[in-house]
């Protein structure tokens, strides 16, 4: 048993890329929660430069969707969301 509280944690400003890229992956029905995660780490490394494309970041994350969706949708809906956001979108 432990007698120190848990560390803080530092959430995000609300315009920071991690914060666009986790709540633009939220928005999805995925098999586990830890599927969104992945997602928006993926959507992240995309605004980053990392991954060169927004059809290659979802696709790599490996997310497992629910009620019928397919990554082409998802593809679509996060393009979509990200350019709102002023954020330029690559497709390939």
């Amino acid at each position: 048993m432990t007698s120190k509280a848990p560390a803080q944690v530092n959430k995000f400003a609300d315009d920071s890329l991690e914060a666009v890229a986790y709540r633009v992956a939220e928005q999805f029905s995925t098999r586990e929660f830890n599927d969104n995660n992945r997602l928006g780490y993926h959507i992240y490394r995309y605004l980053t430069g990392t991954i060169p494309t927004i059809d290659e970041a979802v696709r790599v994350s490996g997310v497992r969707l629910i009620n019928g969706e397919t990554i082409e949708s998802v593809t679509e809906k996060v393009a979509q969301q990200l350019k709102e956001l002023g954020k330029e979108v690559k497709r390939g």
